[in-house]
């Protein structure tokens, strides 16, 4: 009988823990534009800060928490979920981090950035504005 408790004791905390999900806390839309006008097909990487200030945007393949692409409108939606990016907002704590968007050029290069600080709830909406490419050409 005493087995058989314990078996049900783990299965309950296996059970309950399965149904710990990602929740929502936050949103952000990242518009993209450059020269004034929305940039589609545009990949858009979200960093969350972690100390480093924007030098975590140095690194994308190593630092980058997400990566989405722009829509027609330029736009790209990201969702901040706890307990990842945010503490969760059941916990009675109202948390505010900076996270960086950025863009990056045909050699890796970023091209574009936007910071932009979010709290528990929040609906951001930014505009991140690329720059013009500087390197990549053919020297003769």
């Amino acid at each position: 009988m005493n087995k058989f408790r314990i078996l049900l004791a783990a299965l309950v905390c296996v059970l309950m823990t399965a149904c710990i999900g990602f929740k929502t806390e936050a949103t952000v839309d990242v518009t993209v534009v450059k020269n004034g006008e929305p940039q589609k097909g545009v990949q858009v990487y979200r960093f969350n800060d972690n100390g480093l200030g924007e030098g975590t945007t140095l690194y994308k393949s190593t630092n980058a928490k997400d990566v989405k692409t722009t829509n027609n409108r330029g736009v790209v939606h990201f969702e901040l979920k706890s307990p990842e990016d945010l503490e969760p907002s059941s916990a009675g704590i109202v948390e505010t981090k900076n996270f960086f968007f950025a863009t990056y050029d045909q050699d890796d290069i970023r091209n574009g950035l936007v910071a932009v600080q979010v709290s528990n709830g929040d609906k951001k909406q930014v505009t991140l504005e690329m720059e013009e490419s500087q390197g990549g050409g053919d020297m003769d």
